[in-house]
């Protein structure tokens, strides 16, 4: 993940930032749920990304990252003939401390010029309808299964 807005960070007071190591929380945090005999029955993920993935122009239902990362995950441990959230095992991936931080590595793109969009207003020529997320692919929904 990225922070969609390092300029907005840098107005953070510098003894405040000098806490941090950067301007994005890579910790990852994992509880693993078990019967009494020490079998695996589910698990609780938490990570500091946004399940924004998919573009705000797809029409179709979706998990995006999280659910993903949930639904491949359950597959892995129940097997590939068990229905995601329908097996012995359930993984549930969450959200944690966001801020402004997104999955789209590969910054925004302004859709109508091709270039950077403005990085104080998240904006081209002043409109934010023009202004994507991208990244890690170029295909949105192999991101989603990059960053799940």
């Amino acid at each position: 993940s990225i922070n969609r807005s390092p300029s907005a960070y840098r107005n953070n007071p510098a003894g405040e930032r000098a806490l941090y190591a950067g301007d994005t929380d890579l910790n990852m945090t994992q509880l693993v749920i078990e019967e009494a005999d020490g079998t695996p029955v589910g698990l609780i993920n938490w990570f500091a990304v946004h399940g924004t993935s998919i573009p705000n122009t797809n029409s179709l239902l979706s998990g995006d990252n999280k659910g993903y990362a949930s639904h491949i995950f359950e597959h892995w441990v129940n097997g590939d003939n068990v229905a995601t959230g329908k097996g012995r095992f359930v993984a549930a991936f969450a959200a944690t401390n966001l801020g402004d931080i997104s999955p789209n590595v590969n910054g925004t793109v302004c859709t109508n010029t091709g270039k950077p969009c403005d990085e104080v207003h998240s904006t081209c020529g002043g409109k934010n309808e023009y202004c994507r997320g991208r990244g890690p692919s170029t295909d949105p929904f192999e991101s989603t299964a990059i960053i799940g």
